[in-house]
């Protein structure tokens, strides 16, 4: 009894742990929100479909990512949920790299 008490304190800790890594994620697609949509009204052009999908979705993304990570994580021991927390958070990083770097400014932007 005493030792799943402890993992279980051991895996909040984790939970927590890793769900300020995906906060900051969120906030990292906020912020890539934000400036799109100044650099947007800046140059007085909206966004495609496209943009607004790739904005919303950076937001959207790490949420997910975290909340998928704990369903999954929720019978398994610290090692193999520190793997799957990992992972998890890769995959938020590649979305916001994608969306800074590898999105082309005439797929986000809407130019007539």
């Amino acid at each position: 009894m005493n030792e799943k008490l402890k993992r279980s304190v051991g895996a909040w800790i984790l939970a927590a742990v890793f769900a300020l890594l995906f906060a900051y994620d969120v906030w990292e697609g906020i912020g890539n929100f934000i400036g799109v949509m100044s650099q947007s009204l800046s140059l007085g052009i909206g966004l495609s479909a496209f943009g607004w999908f790739a904005v919303i979705f950076g937001i959207v993304a790490p949420v997910v990512l975290f909340f998928g990570a704990l369903w999954f994580t929720r019978k398994k021991s610290f090692a193999p949920a520190l793997v799957i927390y990992i992972v998890a958070l890769s995959l938020s990083a590649v979305v916001g790299v994608d969306l800074a770097l590898g999105t082309n400014a005439f797929l986000i932007f809407s130019v007539n």
